[in-house]
């Protein structure tokens, strides 16, 4: 049975070792997209909204679960390091909102949720702490595409 077996195997793989190779695929073929991958396009720019804090309303949350957007340019706040983040400077105040003042830091970026996630620290934790991160700035860019979610 096992010499059947093994004659069988040496039988098929001399008749697909005789077939002759297939045409090579041209590299201009191969991908989805045909220009070349060496060419740097250059995106459009796009500008911010608003220049500066408190010059526009809030925009209204399509979800409560999204992050809010910024309402502002960030230009002059960045880059954010492990050592600064402007952003802190007039959020990180503790209590609810007053008018005119900006929108505190939530309760729950202060929660460690890796290393200690029953307790509030005092600080805004390292994982919250590059504000970008989530929350963007508005600007005059179209959507890449259209969404029909309605809350």
């Amino acid at each position: 049975m096992s010499r059947l077996i093994l004659s069988l195997t040496l039988c098929t793989l001399s008749l697909s070792a005789s077939k002759p190779p297939a045409k090579p695929i041209p590299d201009r073929n191969l991908g989805l997209s045909r220009t070349s991958v060496f060419d740097v396009p250059a995106p459009p720019a796009y500008r911010d909204e608003a220049s500066e804090p408190g010059e526009k309303a809030l925009p209204k949350r399509i979800n409560r679960e999204y992050p809010p957007v910024i309402p502002h340019s960030v230009a002059d706040s960045l880059p954010i390091t492990r050592s600064t983040n402007l952003c802190l400077d007039c959020h990180a105040v503790p209590g609810p909102k007053k008018k005119g003042e900006a929108t505190p830091v939530p309760a729950s970026h202060y929660v460690d949720l890796r290393r200690a996630p029953e307790a509030k620290g005092t600080q805004v934790a390292g994982t919250r702490f590059v504000c970008i991160s989530c929350h963007v700035p508005r600007t005059d860019a179209p959507a890449l595409m259209g969404s029909s979610y309605r809350p």
